[in-house]
């Protein structure tokens, strides 16, 4: 059983332990809308980006993965389970998260989404926009094992670590293949004025 609205907002700074971050704005029939945070990693960058009110926007181009800090912060209680999702609105452009897809109770700090861009153009996300939502579901029992540590601040080395690497894409591969194809059209062109040539020099010889 997901906890509706009237829920979350009733359990909010149990959920949200930073009460500035919370926007009654976000809250929806039975999730919240998590904003994209101050701290971003691109797979084709070294390190991470920050985004603020001065610089706000990342761009994520076809194929491209990045690492993206939540604004919120977020807990998880022993008698929930949260399980997170991308909103629509991004998804039809193509986002998809490839992170997971939920978080254990007892959870403490930002969320680090894992996302790529499958779509055929650029999407871009602003700072503090709503672009992932976090739903939370009631356990059948209350989890009574020990509390896991704080979790994430910051985007982590392990994390860029299993990221990095430039990103393949099918338009990507598609100007790969037209590029071999055109030099394989120039070698065969030159190959027959080659064999031309030869055949031509062979003839006048033989008269």
């Amino acid at each position: 059983m997901f906890l509706s609205k009237q829920d979350i907002e009733a359990r909010i700074s149990e959920l949200l332990p930073q009460r500035a971050h919370y926007d009654p704005n976000l809250v929806n029939q039975a999730s919240y809308d998590l904003r994209v945070g101050d701290e971003v990693f691109l797979s084709e960058k070294r390190i991470p980006t920050h985004l603020g009110p001065e610089s706000p926007y990342l761009v994520l181009p076809p194929g491209q993965f990045a690492l993206v800090k939540t604004f919120e912060e977020v807990y998880i209680p022993p008698d929930l389970i949260g399980l997170l999702s991308i909103r629509s609105k991004f998804k039809f452009q193509g986002l998809i998260n490839i992170s997971g897809f939920h978080v254990d109770p007892t959870y403490t700090g930002h969320l680090i989404f894992a996302i790529q861009n499958v779509g055929p153009n650029d999407i871009r996300l602003r700072y503090k926009e709503p672009v992932f939502m976090v739903m939370w579901a009631k356990l059948f029992s209350e989890y009574v094992g020990d509390a896991r540590k704080r979790g994430f601040d910051k985007i982590q080395l392990e994390h860029m670590a299993q990221l990095g690497g430039p990103s393949v894409t099918l338009t990507g591969l598609k100007k790969d293949l037209d590029r071999i194809s055109l030099s394989l059209k120039i070698a065969g062109v030159l190959a027959v004025s080659l064999f031309g040539v030869l055949m031509a020099a062979i003839l006048r010889w033989i008269k």
